[in-house]
């Protein structure tokens, strides 16, 4: 009797564990993976977001140095220096952070041809921000993906990873064209998404709004 309550209750530990692996794998293929049709404005005067998220930061930048709107300077200013250098002197980096729940594909803000794609690895930190604490995980692993529009513009994707995202996918390659809204890549899991506008660009977004990629405007062109 008690034998039979062992395999019993090991019979329904297997069942349990088979079925937590089942419902994970139909998440993440059905759910995580999903890329629902979006609404292209398909006018290259407008900025779409590249990311499914939240704002959680919007900086302005210049040569000099890298400022908050309040003044406030921010730690992390000789790295996105570094990483704005080859957009443009001065604009705006917008951080939009991804919940788990958020489509994680990455599209183009605007039409153009790719420049260039760089990978950096580094940390897998937690890319959720706590209050004062920088605006981008900008020491994780990412990966940036520079884009010249039409009209002659620059401006850069950052996929950026997290903690619990373990994997970057880059879509495309350098000289390639692309169109507003298409798809350039993937962040696996909860992370970060940062987009460096030139100031040409009148950013139109706040910070707080959440994002719809390839949707929501969040600049145009003055």
């Amino acid at each position: 009797m008690a034998e039979n309550e062992k395999q019993n209750g090991f019979m329904k530990l297997a069942l349990y564990v088979v079925g937590a692996i089942a419902t994970g794998y139909v998440f993440y293929k059905l759910w995580f993976l999903r890329a629902p049709t979006r609404k292209i404005p398909h006018d290259d005067n407008l900025f779409v977001s590249p990311a499914n998220g939240k704002i959680i930061g919007i900086r302005k930048f210049n040569e000099a140095s890298f400022i908050e709107a309040k003044n406030e300077p921010l730690t992390e200013r000789g790295a996105f220096k570094l990483l704005a250098s080859d957009v443009a002197g001065s604009g705006t980096i917008i951080s939009i952070m991804l919940q788990v729940t958020d489509v994680h594909y990455q599209r183009a803000c605007t039409s153009g041809i790719v420049l260039n794609t760089k990978h950096t690895a580094g940390n897998k930190d937690n890319a959720v921000m706590m209050p004062n604490e920088q605006i981008s995980r900008y020491e994780n692993e990412h990966n940036e993906i520079l884009i010249q529009t039409d009209k002659g513009l620059k401006y850069k994707i950052v996929q950026i990873a997290g903690f619990v995202a373990r994997q970057i996918d880059c879509y495309v390659r350098p000289q390639q064209l692309i169109s507003q809204g298409q798809v350039l890549g993937i962040i696996k899991f909860g992370s970060q998404v940062t987009v460096i506008l030139p100031e040409s660009v009148t950013v139109v977004a706040k910070e707080g709004d959440y994002l719809i990629d390839g949707e929501s405007v969040i600049g145009r062109i003055q």
